[in-house]
């Protein structure tokens, strides 16, 4: 049974509050530093309204120049969120059932956080799907306030003092403890990260990303059928 109503919503966003926190300071990193790559203030929170992923927007800067590479922008994108598809999958069952405008909403404020968040709560039982969109309301805004203060305090701000090599492993690491079940996760998440870390020794581009996540869901699912 899926429900869908305000309560759940607030329920979220009063969750995810401490994971939007961390987010904020991910995000003041990220418009500082595509400030210093030429970015203007409308173009950096355009980027974070809509796209709104980090990994993916920390490659898009990264990747920032005259004249842009917008196919190879494209790609990279596409190859770091593919691991969405994984997500989505993951709640299709909750969601199936909801009127498709409610379920559209959801999927575009959907993040590994609130996913991580909404998805260890259907775990312990929960049927509002309220809850994913409630939080991933509280990211999105969070992400696109931190990015415009991070670009427009850029020139007072130094990325280094910021320790965003530190923000963004962090930032995942945080996100860990909702979908942790026990000792049971060890060996899929242990796969999945060899399993990325050989990818992206060996294969070019971003596939690692998703060579990771169905090497562990596949040795996941292997446990699960025992």
């Amino acid at each position: 049974m899926t429900t869908f109503t305000s309560t759940g919503m607030r329920k979220g966003a009063f969750m995810i509050w401490p994971i939007a926190v961390s987010g904020f300071f991910f995000a003041v990193a990220v418009g500082v530093i595509s400030r210093n790559v030429g970015m203007s203030w409308l173009e950096a929170v355009t980027m974070s309204g809509f796209v709104f992923a980090g990994a993916s927007q920390v490659a898009i800067v990264n990747l920032w120049q005259d004249p842009l590479p917008l196919l190879i922008i494209a790609i990279t994108t596409l190859g770091i969120n593919s691991r969405m598809l994984l997500m989505g999958a993951s709640i299709r069952e909750w969601f199936e059932p909801l009127p498709r405008h409610l379920t559209w909403i959801s999927l575009f404020f959907l993040t590994d956080a609130n996913w991580a968040v909404a998805i260890s709560e259907r775990r312990k039982g929960a049927t509002d799907a309220g809850i994913l969109l409630g939080s991933g309301i509280v990211l999105w805004f969070s992400w696109v306030f931190g990015t415009g203060l991070g670009h427009a305090l850029g020139a007072a701000l130094d990325p280094k003092a910021l320790a965003f090599d530190v923000l963004l492993p962090a930032f995942f690491v945080i996100m860990i403890k909702p979908i942790w079940t026990g000792r049971k996760q060890i060996l899929p998440w242990a796969v999945a990260a060899a399993g990325a870390i050989l990818a992206n020794e060996y294969v070019p581009g971003e596939a690692h990303v998703v060579i990771g996540g169905i090497a562990g869901s596949l040795v996941g699912g292997l446990l699960r059928e025992r």
